[in-house]
């Protein structure tokens, strides 16, 4: 016997109900917003990777050699894959390029309850719009397919790195370890780099703004901490929660968080996280922000937002919040009583399934007892029974298994008894 690899899972019918109920709500809602679909590979060159996020993180990807000697990595997430796509074959696309994919990405990571070595991801990118205006239209699309979902317990947490890093007077290399310390709330770490750095009196400012969340009224308090530097990241805050009233979310279902600080290299403004706050400590479903990217892939400077969300984590929320009824059930299953009326029974099923209604027959030559035994099983609605004595006046036996009862249908008939039924 083989199991499978840790770290994966296998879905059942009804998981994989659960999250193309998930998948289909992003779907919609990103339809809805203008974005289009792309795919892109799951497999890229490790180069793309270690540019986007640096050299560590390929202790953190599947990276391989293939049988010509070069280096590849499955896909950790999507950003990367599809500015490689904008920047070689998509720069000629109006502007902005509104974008939306969704796959497994795989991490060499340890497993632990919805955070798995092989994940689903849905992700949407908005490349060259105004930087403001297209902020805002991820977040809302981001909440829009959380409400789409069905989930009630929805929010996001907005900071803004660029903030941080006008206060921090480091060159790049040097904040990205700063800010890593800060993303992580790993306060020792934070100690040690401003020691090393000889800035320890940056200490307890960054403790106390990496603290502040709530309304746009901590934004006043977490100008004062930084010492009035910074400023043009507060105004855009404020002027981010005015786009977002518009488009109808309110204020419960944001706060800014300066907490919120995505440590990577490419974040350059605006970064936020969704929770949902019914999974408890593990609440985080996504995040994005605005980052620059295309440039460090040989593209021309260009604005560029998104974010990803967790289908797994995402399904967790929706169970935790009752989002899932029970499965629907067949809407007939069909019964051949003797061989002789095998093929009507096939002609009858066909003829239901192009209807639009769901509908099976019997593939393993079961009795007419046994067969209506599994159609229960099935969650059937109703029995269609086809019987030579039915089938001479060109009907058949309707059973409703929900109320025992049965009558008999003309078979002309038969797809609108069902439909009203």
């Amino acid at each position: 016997m083989f199991e499978r690899p840790r770290g994966t899972n296998d879905w059942t019918p009804e998981d994989m109900r659960k999250r193309r109920h998930v998948e289909s709500a992003f779907v919609r809602v990103a339809e809805a917003f203008g974005f289009r679909e792309i795919q892109t590979p799951i497999f890229e060159s490790l180069e793309l990777f270690a540019a986007k996020s640096g050299p560590g993180v390929v202790e953190q990807l599947y990276a391989f050699k293939d049988k010509g000697g070069r280096d590849l990595a499955l896909r950790p997430e999507f950003t990367a894959s599809i500015l490689r796509f904008y920047v070689n074959e998509l720069r000629s696309l109006p502007k902005p390029v509104k974008v939306y994919c969704s796959g497994p990405a795989f991490r060499y990571e340890e497993p632990q309850k919805g955070r798995y070595r092989e994940f689903e991801q849905v992700d949407a990118e908005v490349i060259g719009g105004a930087s403001l205006a297209s902020d805002a239209e991820v977040i809302a699309l981001a909440i829009g397919t959380m409400r789409a979902i069905g989930l009630r317990q929805v929010r996001a947490r907005i900071g803004h790195i660029g903030m941080l890093r006008a206060y921090l007077p480091f060159g790049l290399a040097d904040q990205a370890r700063v800010l890593h310390a800060l993303d992580k709330k790993n306060f020792p770490m934070l100690e040690d780099e401003l020691q090393r750095l000889k800035h320890e009196e940056l200490n307890d400012p960054l403790k106390r703004i990496v603290g502040l969340h709530g309304d746009a009224a901590i934004l006043d308090e977490a100008g004062q901490v930084l010492g009035g530097k910074g400023g043009e990241g507060f105004s855009y805050l404020r002027g981010l929660g005015e786009q977002l009233a518009h488009y109808g979310i309110p204020p419960s279902e944001y706060e800014f968080d300066m907490g919120v600080v995505r440590g990577l290299d490419y974040y350059t403004g605006m970064v936020f996280e969704l929770d949902s706050p019914n999974l408890g400590a593990e609440k985080q479903v996504g995040g994005g922000g605005a980052y620059a990217l295309a440039e460090v892939f040989g593209g021309e400077p260009v604005a560029q937002t998104g974010f990803a969300l967790g289908v797994d984590r995402l399904v967790m929320a929706a169970e935790a919040e009752g989002v899932f009824g029970p499965a629907p059930g067949l809407d007939a299953y069909v019964v051949p009583i003797g061989e002789a009326t095998r093929g009507k029974a096939l002609e009858i099923l066909t003829s239901i399934r192009a209807a639009g209604l769901r509908a099976d027959i019997d593939l393993v030559g079961r009795g007419p007892s046994k067969n209506l035994d599994y159609a229960n099983a099935a969650r059937a609605r109703y029995a269609v029974l086809v019987g030579e004595k039915e089938l001479k006046k060109e009907a058949v036996g309707l059973r409703d298994l929900n109320a025992g009862t049965q009558r008999e249908v003309p078979v002309v008939s038969l797809v609108e008894e069902l439909r009203k039924a």
